[in-house]
């Protein structure tokens, strides 16, 4: 429940500054590494000043991969079609790359959360043609093409507008090792009346097409403006409010509305610094649209160590206050936030939501250091409303199909909706950094982790076993279980609450990325589909396969329980070696 102070708090957010905001970037093609983008930062960094905060602007040089233009021709027709490239297609330049057209049908694999997860099941081979396949251009299903061998990708978008995209897997600029994996086939998109025209007519003959891309790929300065509330009893711990800058078009939804509610929380925050006693960072980043993140890596990898050692919680900020959006459907936290999570949702919104495992998505660049998450879209319509409107499922601009395309405009805004949403945002923020014991369940995480190791072992039945993971888990749940029973007593003595903000955040460091990372900590996992407890999820293959790739699978799922029982231990000597 909220105290008066939160709720008199949450009563100083108003629409009359991210009013401005919303007008101003509404005049502004904030594409990263554009002037734009640039006048957006300085715009934001003088509110900042207005409203007596310091910031700065950082110039990180972050990899991008900026569309210029695309075109598709059906050989042997004089009909042009409507095409789009997204970031990160291969770059033609004057060649056109032409081949025999075929189609591949989409399944969705286990733990798919949406279609950017889903995979390709080919109809023929692809070696040497273009493929042609529904939906948006996902990383998961340009390296099916690529691994079997096609030569460009034909994606069939879900309406009759194109909607913008990036179909890399690479988080973040590009590291030496990651260069094999970028720019490797041309991609366009088509609306859907064109792309069904081009599935059907492959029914009656052969159909070859022809197609070329431009984009500018390469190193650019981009503004990422940060500013710094300070705690005034432990202000090296803070959370981390964040969201990008840079759009698609003019991107009012996607997202001026989460850069408008970032600004209003700064304001309101510095008139009541005097009370917050850990401190709030707040970020803007660019090239998220067209650098898979590149901002947000940059940052997470520049301040690691501060990261690792005194960060509470990161709290993403995107598509707050869209038309329509009357539920919290689908809205994400991770497993240890639920309580808090779901509390603060209820209190300020009154509305039940329904929560979803965060997707390898939405600047989540923090996972590999084991940072606490919560939130990464806000609010959405309901699957009632959607279908109502007659919408296919976007994502982003709470459910609004303007999403990545030219009509991202002051039409999607919502002043009602965005002040219930800001408030959210803020009380969730507030009270997490005010809290004398950080309101973080580890035993919600141990519980999770229990259910999807239970999963795993079904799947695997007699070929794999996990008894030994059991155990070590059902070790540290009692454990835990003792921590907390303790923790109670020290509520208001400060010296212990330290002591114990930093033994649940080193635990939590090792947790998270058991449960969401397959890489070492601070490196970063592709974006990709990542299950529960990712490196034993291969488990959910072993049965149907063949004798001797399961011997090969075994091997490495061994190494795989190597590294979960390893983190299980550290976290139960973590506890062992605290003296309440």
């Amino acid at each position: 429940m909220l105290t008066l102070e939160e709720k008199s708090i949450l009563e100083e957010i108003s629409f009359e500054e991210p009013k401005m905001l919303l007008y101003k970037f509404n005049n502004l093609i904030r594409q990263s590494g554009s002037e734009d983008e640039r006048k957006a930062a300085y715009y934001i960094g003088e509110r900042l000043a207005g409203f007596g905060m310091d910031y700065e602007i950082l110039w990180p040089e972050i990899y991008l991969s900026t569309p210029v233009k695309a075109e598709l021709k059906i050989i042997g027709q004089n009909e042009e079609i409507n095409v789009k490239t997204p970031s990160y297609s291969m770059s033609t330049g004057d060649k056109w790359v032409d081949g025999e057209l075929i189609y591949a049908s989409s399944y969705r694999p286990p733990y798919a959360t949406d279609e950017f997860e889903y995979k390709l099941r080919f109809e023929s081979d692809p070696k040497g043609k273009i493929v042609i396949c529904d939906g948006i251009p996902s990383p998961d299903k340009v390296n099916d093409i690529i691994s079997n061998k096609g030569v460009a990708a034909i994606f069939v978008q879900s309406g009759e507008r194109i909607h913008e995209g990036i179909c890399t897997s690479v988080w973040g600029s590009p590291g030496y090792e990651d260069l094999a994996n970028i720019n490797r086939i041309p991609v366009v998109s088509v609306n859907k009346p064109d792309g069904k025209r081009l599935i059907e007519s492959l029914k009656e003959n052969k159909v070859r097409a022809a197609l070329r891309t431009l984009l500018d790929d390469g190193w650019k300065k981009c503004p990422l403006v940060l500013t710094k509330i300070l705690g005034c009893e432990s202000p090296e711990k803070f959370i981390l409010l964040h969201g990008h800058i840079d759009s698609w078009h003019k991107g009012i939804g996607d997202n001026a509305l989460g850069n408008a509610t970032m600004l209003e929380i700064a304001r309101v925050l510095q008139n009541n610094r005097s009370k917050l006693k850990k401190s709030v960072w707040i970020a803007w980043w660019p090239g998220h649209s067209t650098g898979r993140y590149a901002g947000s890596t940059w940052f997470a990898d520049q301040f690691a160590m501060e990261f690792h050692d005194n960060c509470i919680a990161q709290v993403n900020c995107k598509s707050t206050g869209c038309v329509n959006a009357n539920t919290y459907d689908g809205i994400m936290w991770t497993e240890e936030m639920d309580d808090f999570c779901r509390q603060i949702v209820v209190s300020v919104t009154g509305i039940e939501p329904k929560w979803t495992r965060p997707h390898r998505a939405g600047d989540y660049s923090f996972n590999n250091i084991g940072i606490s998450s919560f939130f990464m879209l806000s609010s959405t319509m309901s699957r009632e409303k959607m279908e109502k409107l007659g919408y296919y499922e976007v994502y982003g601009c709470g459910g609004n199909i303007e999403w990545h395309t030219e009509n991202d405009d002051m039409s999607i805004v919502d002043e009602k909706i965005f002040l219930r949403d800001t408030k959210l945002y803020l009380a969730g923020i507030y009270k997490m950094v005010n809290e004398p014991l950080l309101p973080v369940n580890i035993k919600k995480l141990l519980e999770s982790m229990r259910s999807y190791l239970h999963e795993y072992q079904t799947a695997a039945g007699d070929s794999f076993d996990f008894g030994i993971v059991f155990d070590e888990l059902r070790n540290l749940e009692l454990s835990v279980e003792e921590f907390y029973d303790k923790v109670g007593e020290y509520r208001n003595d400060s010296q212990k609450s330290d002591m114990i903000c930093n033994t649940i955040l080193r635990i939590v460091r090792k947790l998270i990325r058991i449960n969401y990372t397959s890489r070492q900590e601070f490196r970063h996992d592709p974006a990709a589909m990542m299950p529960p407890i990712p490196d034993l999820a291969p488990v959910l293959m072993l049965n149907s396969m063949s004798n001797t790739d399961q011997k090969f699978l075994v091997t490495q799922l061994v190494r795989a329980r190597n590294r979960v029982l390893h983190a299980l231990k550290e976290c139960r000597q973590i506890i062992m070696d605290v003296s309440l």
